[in-house]
């Protein structure tokens, strides 16, 4: 008995000594010399937690304390990273092919730093693809097929944002229980636009939410979305409330965009207008061939109720101001000039350029791509 009393201590001691450990060991190609840090990621700012010069042969080994499922960056001084989530007592190899860091490497005993690669990797391919998409736009604006050379792009850039969302759900309904899909939730294509970005993409948010909730309640991050989701949960009621007072019943999605003077217009600030919503480009020698038209039916029916909206999807702004000037196109023209006006193209399908909708006073969409005496006959019935 004397001896186990004498031992105890001791065995205490071992006991708080003990801490869940995650070691993340590896080698980097063509870093030698180079200091690798380690940062925790917090939801607003970063914490150092460790740091290693890394050896000749690129090798490197870092450890932290880890508690729970967290968020870390490994970078090196040149700013290039990689996002790791690291769970405790995780033994993490990694193989970095490279200084880039994040664009080639290999990641094995982490189930939750695999699920952020996948996701950083799609998103990636997704946003080289659309960057690819909208510089083949550019240099075939002097073909003289165009017109048709954009309209196939324009199809593939929409089916490339498409199946980005796609997979951005399907993760986060496969994953719900793994704080990857809180990434996923809060990933974006440019400064302005989230892979999920439509009202009914709460639901998605809800889910992460509980579901952080139950398994991790005092987490800054279940805290932070749990924040967030109550905020898009007020922000749609007051939006289905404003709905209601205007008694709209809009069968279509709003845009709002930046016009000629880079000030902001939304599309339902026509309500109660008829409108013609339009698509086109600046060197698409058939919407060029439109707006003639649209200029025609606008000087008749401008004074009685007639609205054009018209969205570019151009990405040079002196190609768009010079070919607005020149057609003399006198109502709203607006552009989301880093994209193309890439959401606004997404949120209504647009398969061609050019194209179009028309919107009753009532808020409902009544036509869609008619052109030239079709166009007219249109407008006229509703326009009286």
């Amino acid at each position: 008995m004397k001896k186990l009393l004498l031992a105890l201590p001791f065995l205490l001691f071992w006991a708080c000594s003990q801490k869940e450990v995650a070691e993340i060991e590896g080698e980097i190609v063509n870093a030698n010399g180079k200091v690798l840090y380690l940062d925790k990621l917090h939801t607003s700012s970063t914490e150092l937690m460790d740091s290693v010069v890394i050896g000749d042969n690129g090798r490197f080994k870092l450890e932290v304390e880890v508690t729970q499922p967290d968020f870390y960056l490994l970078r090196l001084s040149n700013g290039k990273l990689i996002t790791l989530l690291l769970e405790p007592k995780e033994d993490v190899l990694m193989h970095i092919k490279g200084p880039e860091m994040s664009k080639d490497y290999i990641v094995e005993g982490s189930k939750g730093s695999k699920l952020v690669k996948q996701i950083t990797d799609t998103l990636n391919n997704t946003k080289a693809k659309l960057a690819s998409i909208r510089k083949e736009l550019n240099e075939k604006k002097s073909d003289p097929n165009y017109s048709s050379i954009s309209q196939n792009l324009l199809a593939e850039y929409v089916e490339t944002l498409q199946n980005q969302r796609k997979f951005s759900v399907d993760f986060v309904m496969k994953n719900a229980t793994s704080l990857s899909s809180y990434m996923a939730l809060y990933q974006k294509l440019d400064d302005k636009t989230f892979t999920l970005n439509e009202n009914d993409d709460i639901q998605y948010v809800k889910i992460v939410a509980s579901s952080m909730r139950a398994l991790y309640p005092e987490h800054e991050y279940t805290k932070a979305i749990l924040h967030n989701y109550k905020t898009l949960e007020n922000n749609l009621s007051n939006l289905k409330i404003k709905q209601l007072i205007q008694e709209k019943g809009a069968s279509f999605p709003d845009i709002t965009l930046p016009n000629t003077k880079n000030k902001e217009v939304s599309l339902s600030s026509f309500d109660g207008k008829f409108v013609i919503l339009s698509y086109w480009a600046s060197q698409d020698a058939n919407s060029r061939k439109q707006n003639s038209t649209l200029s025609k039916i606008y000087k008749k029916y401008k004074n009685k109720g007639l609205e054009i909206y018209q969205v570019s999807v151009d990405q040079n702004e002196d190609q768009w101001k010079e070919a607005i000037k020149k057609d003399g196109l006198k109502w709203t023209n607006v552009c989301e000039l880093e994209n193309g006006s890439a959401m606004a193209v997404r949120n209504f399908n647009v398969q061609q350029i050019p194209a179009n909708y028309l919107i009753s006073r009532q808020g409902e969409i009544v036509g869609k791509n008619l052109y030239g005496l079709a166009l007219e006959e249109k407008v006229a019935d509703y326009v009286k």
